[in-house]
């Protein structure tokens, strides 16, 4: 998993590799649960601790 600190847009964007596999793109079909998955994750809001908020030393 990959953190991406974004503190202008006061956000955090965590990239979790693997989690869908390969992802549509290695595919030739359509894949509506990833899209699915992407949109739910999206749509959360929840407090973010301030440690997760801090750039890594």
């Amino acid at each position: 998993m990959t953190r991406h600190l974004l503190p202008h847009l006061r956000a955090v964007n965590f990239v979790v590799s693997g989690l869908l596999g390969q992802g549509v793109g290695a595919q030739a079909r359509f894949d509506p649960q990833a899209k699915a998955v992407g949109e739910w994750l999206r749509a959360r809001y929840l407090e973010i601790p301030e440690l997760l908020l801090e750039p890594r030393r």
